[in-house]
């Protein structure tokens, strides 16, 4: 019985490193593939055949999961055994494509509870499992205080932000917590609101890299309740960055590509630029500057909400969740300073929803931090907080990442 219990430890072990090698193979080659990406997308080759080099990355991609989910198709059973190949085909796809393990079942038809029976065999024995049941009471306390200073966000956002700051709650857990009293007892008030969550934008037009796409809107806020203010607003849709918040003096053709000017000096060109179909964007002068840039100009459909609705996506938050803190806009001025405050506080504090909880500067500076594993439970004590006085908002990051 000794020699068969050996043997058997010998090929768990066995399997174990063989599994860890794919891994880390897929690893690697999704970096290069990274890499290689980031190079071409850098070259000064023409701008369409870029697109057709990252068309054909993504159209490979494709055929992997669909060959992978037509071998689930082709299986019989209820619940499908998969050979050791296939096994370490999917592990090897989800490493070199970075699928998140949340998103297996969906992408590839794979349970997450089968994706981690599979690397259980890898996992340390040594490591500490704390109980997800027994949250810390110093997360509890950061969890209120970062609801009370951003009452708008919901669970997710939250769950966001805390994986900013190297510390691993889900959404649900933070949702039990805030379903509870207050960690100093006191009556909480409902803060469970109805989250906001990112409209996703229809993709005929897909962004592989900063600067590829933008788009541009303008809305309409007022001074004092009475007076109406034009403001621009620009996004990149490949990062989500807000390259221009500027308010207008007037909402004719010459403020807008002042504006446009400015964030393009800024920031560089896009290749493509979407807007609505308003006098200001299918005028002479906006078409003489897109020739001039060398931008290839897109326009959503007349009257049909949500053909920018990344751009309508940034205007809700910057009216619903920024400037509807401010008691009143006094001036043009003030207006001003609040606008470059949302540009501040969007892209270098806010997690985003559509990012995976990243913000928009460290996905457009590709400098993403590495999300924290299952075991992060401690409250970081390098944690860099900043209030935006004028608004009430509170941000908050590691200082490691400022």
């Amino acid at each position: 019985m000794r020699v068969k219990d050996k043997n058997l430890d010998i090929i768990t072990y066995a399997v174990s490193l063989i599994i860890k090698a794919v891994i880390i193979a897929g690893r690697f080659s999704g970096r290069a593939r990274k890499r290689s990406l980031k190079r071409l997308a850098a070259m000064d080759a023409d701008a369409k055949e870029k697109e057709l080099l990252f068309l054909r990355d993504k159209v490979n991609q494709l055929d992997m999961q669909v060959s992978i989910l037509q071998k689930r198709v082709k299986k019989q059973q209820k619940k499908p055994r998969y050979t050791i190949r296939e096994r370490l085909f999917i592990l090897w796809h989800m490493e070199t494509f970075q699928i998140p393990r949340r998103k297996v079942a969906e992408r590839l038809g794979v349970s997450r509870s089968t994706l981690y029976r599979w690397l259980r065999t890898i996992q340390d024995d040594d490591q500490t499992r704390i109980s997800a049941n027994k949250t810390p009471k110093e997360i509890a306390a950061l969890i209120w205080e970062i609801t009370k200073a951003n009452i708008s966000w919901g669970r997710v956002r939250i769950a966001n932000q805390l994986a900013l700051l190297n510390v691993f709650i889900s959404a649900s857990t933070v949702r039990n917590i805030l379903q509870r009293p207050a960690p100093d007892k006191t009556p909480a008030a409902a803060t469970t609101q109805k989250e906001t969550e990112d409209t996703a934008e229809p993709k005929s037009i897909p962004a592989w890299y900063p600067n590829h796409v933008w788009s541009i809107d303008t809305t309409e806020l007022y001074c004092w309740g009475l007076w109406p203010i034009h403001v621009c607003v620009v996004i990149d849709h490949f990062s989500r960055k807000v390259v221009s918040v500027t308010p207008l003096e007037g909402r004719n053709a010459a403020w807008v590509i002042n504006a446009l000017e400015l964030a393009i000096e800024k920031h560089g060109a896009p290749r493509h630029m979407i807007s609505d179909q308003g006098s200001v964007f299918i005028g002479d002068v906006f078409a003489d500057l897109m020739e001039r840039r060398t931008i290839l100009p897109r326009l959503g459909a007349i009257g049909k909400h949500g053909s920018i609705a990344v751009t309508e996506r940034v205007t809700k938050t910057l009216k619903y969740e920024w400037l509807q803190r401010v008691p009143i806009i006094r001036s043009f001025d003030h207006l001003t300073g609040l606008c470059d405050e949302f540009s501040n506080w969007y892209n270098l504090w806010r997690p985003h929803m559509k990012l995976e909880g990243h913000r928009p500067d460290d996905v457009y500076c590709d400098r993403k931090p590495e999300m924290p594993g299952p075991a992060s439970k401690t409250v970081p004590n390098n944690i860099e907080t900043h209030l935006f006085r004028q608004t009430g908002v509170t941000g908050y990051r590691l200082k490691s990442v400022a």
